[in-house]
């Protein structure tokens, strides 16, 4: 189990870094040149690969189902207090 959390976090860390860099390289102006486009399309495909990565591991260890489960017995719960 300590191997899947230690994927996931290096997923979600790959995804957060790109996505901080596309943001940086939007915001310092750079952007609308070659060498921004270039850096914020390759970001953005790293951001998508790693975050598709992180949503397999996620799924194939039931994390998803148990955050549905927590939040469809928590509407019913709540459902039945009124």
């Amino acid at each position: 189990m300590r191997e899947i959390i230690a994927l996931a976090a290096f997923c979600l860390l790959v995804v957060l870094a790109s996505l901080v860099l596309a943001a940086w390289t939007a915001l310092s102006g750079s952007l609308f040149t070659l060498d921004g486009l270039l850096l914020v399309s390759i970001c953005l495909l790293l951001a998508t690969v790693f975050g598709g990565c992180f949503l397999w591991i996620a799924y194939d260890a039931g994390l998803l189902h148990r955050l549905r489960g927590r939040s469809s017995t928590g509407a019913a719960a709540e459902g039945k207090k009124d």
